[in-house]
């Protein structure tokens, strides 16, 4: 079996209520004590992390002081990425607090304020770390049409804003029901995507849809096939401790690699390191919960044989 490989990525993002709008008010980091403790027993755990930061988190105390706690840590163990939210990234074109929904996928801006803002993301991580970002991720995943052509000009290499079988249209956002998970190039870019798998209570059912990701959207249309694929208990899992259990992320694990899948992305949200902060630990007891699904993960993923956790960047050049 070819070598298992596993990046860790968090997005490292300013708090505020997903259940209400985009506001460029809310750039508040209060989590980086949590945030740190977690990181800490990752990479004692043998993981390695890569912090995609936005604005709000890089250039706030709290971000600041996550930075300069793994500013000179010793070896390859974390990567510093960009991750953008552009209703709270400048340059600003109003004096409005709320954005629009559909202006919270960067993809959407115009081709001069979407380079305009990660320009100024770029500068501010690359001044606070001393490295420049090669890696992107696009808050909300909202990669657009020239999203490619500003990462190249602004030295990118590897785009981690694919969400695997996910569809966002309905948002006004993209539609990547017809990507997997694998790893590709293009025109210089490497699409890594997070990690999901389509589950089924029939595991034939599962590798013929993880094969065939369309599928699975159009089972998603009808009321018959929802349906039928009730009956057959298929859903999305996703590789992330948010909102899935430690049984329901190695089942994502073992149904890619099934189907020959090689390079997984594990991913949470950095506020989900204290509770209250995201839907997904409301409280002290969820908070532990989602502390051990991580290290639970981890552990049981270097336990398998011929694995390893890599960064994203440690991928650019491999073909397979």
């Amino acid at each position: 079996m070819s070598e298992v490989r596993l990046a860790i990525v968090i997005h490292a993002e300013e708090e505020f209520d997903w259940n209400r709008g985009f506001y460029r008010s809310n750039t508040t980091v209060t989590h980086a004590d949590s945030l740190i403790e977690i990181v800490d027993d990752i990479i004692e755990l043998g993981g390695k992390v890569t912090l995609a930061m936005d604005y709000p988190f890089v250039t706030s105390e709290g971000g600041c002081k996550v930075v300069e706690h793994y500013k000179y840590v010793s070896g390859d163990k974390v990567e510093f990425a960009a991750h953008q939210h552009p209703w709270v990234c400048p340059p600003f074109e109003n004096s409005h607090d709320e954005v629009p929904a559909e202006y919270s996928y960067p993809g959407n801006l115009t081709k001069e304020q979407e380079y305009a803002k990660l320009k100024v993301l770029t500068d501010a991580i690359e001044k606070a770390t001393g490295t420049r970002p090669k890696t992107y991720l696009a808050g909300r995943y909202g990669i657009g049409p020239n999203t490619q052509s500003i990462l190249k000009e602004l030295a990118y290499n590897m785009d981690l804003s694919i969400s695997a079988y996910c569809d966002f249209s309905r948002q006004n956002g993209p539609d990547f029901s017809h990507y997997s998970n694998k790893r590709f190039c293009d025109s210089h870019i490497t699409y890594f995507p997070h990690t999901s798998s389509i589950i089924s209570l029939f595991p034939w059912v599962s590798r013929y849809l993880n094969n065939r990701p369309e599928l699975f959207t159009k089972i998603q249309a009808s009321l018959i096939t929802r349906l039928v694929g009730k009956l057959m208990r298929i859903k999305r899992y996703r590789l992330s401790p948010e909102g899935f259990t430690f049984s329901q992320m190695k089942q994502v694990t073992e149904s890619q690699i099934n189907i020959g899948q090689t390079d997984f992305l594990l991913s949470f949200h950095s506020p989900s390191s204290t509770a209250k902060l995201t839907p997904y630990v409301m409280h002290g007891d969820d908070l532990l919960k989602f502390k051990q699904t991580i290290a639970d993960y981890i552990t049981w993923f270097n336990e398998l044989d011929n694995t390893e956790i890599v960064r994203p960047q440690d991928m650019i050049g491999s073909n397979r």
